[in-house]
């Protein structure tokens, strides 16, 4: 039988990022902290969970399209049993911009190599949630410049090339 992982909740701040990867931090802060509840429907990255060792509850927002991280915020009981009874959750990770918005103050965007791989559909997210959103704005919170959000969006844009060359097929 496996021994117990220590629980290591009590070293982590009331709002927490817990890289994922590396040094293994991730590993033993998840070690004890079990899924309660996901979010579901649109929204795919909040969860609520539970350390197994001292029962004290967090939500989670997964983020790894471009910070590669897991925001964790400490529940009191009586948050923790809105989510369980009445599906209510605090607003801190309920919209995917204040994610990365978290994710901006707190943490550093990966930088891809190539900016378009896998951009496309994270900017398309931001504009379904917020359509007013700017192309700077948009570029801070992904970590890349206005100028290749544009190129990436705009009407000669790679994404509309793309897809006319693949019409033509």
């Amino acid at each position: 039988m496996r021994e117990a992982a220590p629980c290591i909740c009590a070293t982590l701040d009331d709002m927490a990022v817990v890289h994922i990867g590396g040094d293994g931090h991730d590993e033993r802060v998840f070690a004890t902290i079990d899924v309660v509840r996901w979010h579901g429907d649109l929204l795919w990255w909040p969860k609520l969970s539970r350390c197994t060792a001292c029962g004290q509850d967090w939500m989670i927002a997964q983020e790894e399209r471009i910070y590669d991280d897991h925001y964790l915020k400490r529940l009191t009981p009586d948050e923790a049993g809105a989510i369980m009874a009445r599906d209510l959750w605090p607003d801190d990770f309920l919209c995917y911009e204040a994610v990365l918005r978290f994710g901006q103050r707190n943490s550093r965007a990966f930088r891809f190599l190539d900016p378009r791989s896998g951009l496309l559909p994270i900017i398309e997210d931001l504009r379904k949630e917020r359509p007013g959103i700017s192309e700077a704005e948009i570029g801070e919170l992904i970590g890349i410049s206005e100028k290749q959000v544009v190129r990436l969006m705009g009407p000669e844009g790679w994404f509309e090339r793309i897809g006319r060359k693949l019409l033509a097929l």
